[in-house]
């Protein structure tokens, strides 16, 4: 069966679940930290790591409220241990750690990019293995390849700043608040309104589009992102427009990065070869994005899977999803220890 506990803290997000079988959610508070944080324009850690000593407690108390668990009645207890803020998740961590000992069930280190790809088991989907892996958060954009569960290789990695990341500045720059990626998206759909354009035709006002193609000599044999050449770039267009088309500006911005992100997909699946996707992480928000990747995998043939909406950010039930992958295969987690590195292990 596999009931657990499950933690989450590697940023801004304090999240509690209780799953069942990697895949039922049966609860899954969450204490989101953007209100502390958007007066910053971004994460502070030293506030993150506090809130999550604040919250995990009536989070917690929340769960066993409403349900009687007794010692003996967890299967297992899931918390992320890497890649994160490392005073977050020390706090998760220890947190987790004093609920297994109590709750006498053994505790499973999830690696936090693997949580994200597994949150589409909560969404009645199985992992495919084996597949690709496309991670797009505030931190990550990469592709991976799925080979089987606890076995995860990188195929492609950013060469500076993510996809997140670079949404966040462009909202920044463009005075639209934290954070930016559902400011950008607003923003874009009103251009797309004001000119009259249909979801899925984006693509015909490339011609207008102010912004270089990102990395646009990068061979089709490699994955590689980079992101932090289209921030400049947007940051030299708004200072020296006259007049400032935010919509505008907002609009071809986010088309240049999903063009990237598409062709960098496009170039995976001709190198792996035609296998299952799996895109995840908080940036597949993105109904563009979405819409864009959905159109290459139907012309590769291949299955796309994206967790539901309120997964694709950071929550604790994607962990449990993660950690009954090793608890079914009766796998050894090799994320027992907490570090701030995001390296990908073999079980």
């Amino acid at each position: 069966m596999g009931l657990a506990l499950a933690f989450e803290s590697s940023c801004d997000e304090t999240g509690v679940a209780l799953v069942e079988n990697g895949r039922r959610v049966i609860a899954a508070p969450l204490f989101s930290q953007i209100a502390m944080h958007r007066p910053y324009g971004g994460i502070v850690p030293e506030y993150a790591s506090r809130a999550h000593l604040e919250k995990f407690t009536p989070l917690l108390s929340e769960i066993l409220t409403a349900h009687n668990l007794k010692p003996g009645d967890l299967d297992y207890v899931a918390v992320t241990t890497r890649p994160g803020l490392i005073g977050a998740l020390l706090v998760g961590y220890q947190s987790a750690r004093a609920c297994a000992r109590f709750f006498k069930a053994p505790l499973i280190g999830v690696h936090h990019l693997e949580a994200h790809l597994a949150a589409v088991r909560l969404s009645g989907h199985e992992t495919p293995f084996p597949a690709l892996g496309l991670m797009l958060s505030g931190g990550n954009s990469a592709i991976y390849e799925l080979k089987k569960p606890g076995d995860i290789r990188v195929m492609g990695d950013t060469l500076d700043d993510a996809a997140g990341e670079a949404l966040d500045k462009a909202a920044q720059i463009l005075g639209l608040g934290y954070p930016g990626g559902p400011r950008i998206e607003e923003r874009a759909e009103a251009f797309a309104l004001s000119r009259g354009i249909t979801p899925g035709h984006e693509n015909n006002l490339d011609s207008e589009n102010i912004f270089p193609v990102i990395l646009k000599s990068l061979r089709r044999d490699k994955v590689e992102f980079s992101f932090s050449g289209i921030k400049t770039a947007l940051l030299r267009a708004y200072e020296s427009a006259a007049e400032k088309n935010i919509d505008a500006l907002a609009f071809f911005y986010q088309e240049r990065i999903v063009e990237h992100i598409t062709r960098n997909l496009s170039h995976a699946l001709e190198i792996a070869g035609k296998k299952p996707v799996i895109a995840a992480g908080g940036v597949l928000a993105n109904k563009r994005l979405r819409r864009s990747l959905e159109g290459i995998c139907r012309k590769f043939g291949v299955q796309l899977l994206i967790p539901e909406f309120r997964y694709c950010t950071d929550n604790a039930a994607m962990v449990a999803a993660a950690a009954q992958l090793y608890f079914e295969n009766n796998l050894k987690s090799p994320y027992s220890d907490v570090q701030s590195g995001n390296a990908f292990l073999s079980a």
